[in-house]
Parts: structure tokens; sequence; C-alpha cells
């Protein structure tokens, strides 16, 4: 029971301290302001861009009669990459849209026609620019 009233007393003796700051006393301190996040997974705050990884350099093909190989350099702080092909002037959406944690893929067996692809890199904090779209048949 002497607990109690102790902590009672407390209590009341910081909920006075806090109410004096109005009556020309000083104010209780408060607790700081929390730092912006840097992270990407907190809700309604904006990823900062050094946190994302930048777009893949050094984009290339290298065609055959029956397989597409695309090769990029590494991006710092990348855990995978998003490769994109899509059918020129087709609204049809993407043929391939995988992810590798290469920086290589193969295409074989596609049908004959003018395609686009593009790849981008991605971590914890999102998804990085697109490197440079290469046209290709």
């Amino acid at each position: 029971m002497m607990r109690l009233s102790c902590a009672a007393v407390a209590l009341a003796a910081v909920l006075a301290a806090g109410c004096s700051a109005g009556e020309g006393g000083t104010a209780a301190p408060t607790a700081p302001s929390p730092l912006p996040s840097t992270s990407g997974s907190t809700g309604g705050s904006p990823t900062p861009q050094s946190c994302l990884p930048a777009a893949p350099a050094n984009f290339k093909v290298t065609t055959t009669d029956s397989t597409r190989v695309f090769t990029w350099n590494a991006v710092a702080n990348a855990q995978d990459y998003f490769i994109q092909i899509a059918r020129v002037g087709s609204s049809d959406g993407f043929l391939v849209d995988t992810n590798t944690t290469q920086t290589t893929y193969t295409w074989s067996g596609h049908p004959p026609g003018s395609y686009w692809a593009r790849v981008y890199a991605r971590n914890a904090c999102g998804s990085g620019a697109n490197s440079e779209q290469l046209l290709f048949n």
C-alpha cells in the first residue's frame, strides 16, 4: 500500500510541474521528435532517393536465331533485378516480367517480331530507376 501512495504522490508532482509551465514556470521536458525514417517500409513517408538502387548500366542484348541473352552491370546494394520485355507497339503488356539475382537473363522460344526490354534493380527501399530501353528483333 505504501508503494501505491508513493507512486500517486510522484505522479501528482509530475502533473503539477507540467501545469505550472503555463503559469510562468519552466516547461516540463518533452520527448524528442522522432527522426524521419530512412526506410521505405513506413506508411506515408517518402523513400529517400539515396536508399534506392541506381539504374543498371551497360544493358545489352546478344541475339542468335532462337535466343536473346541480356546482360548488365551489377548495381551496389541491389537484392535482385527485374527484366521486362514487351512487343513494340503492343498494349498487351509484358511478355516477360520476371526477377533474377543474376546480371544476365536468357530468353528463348519467342515469336518473331520487334521487341523492347529494360531492367531495374530492387532492394529493401524499393525499386530503382529503369535502365535504358533496348530495341531488338
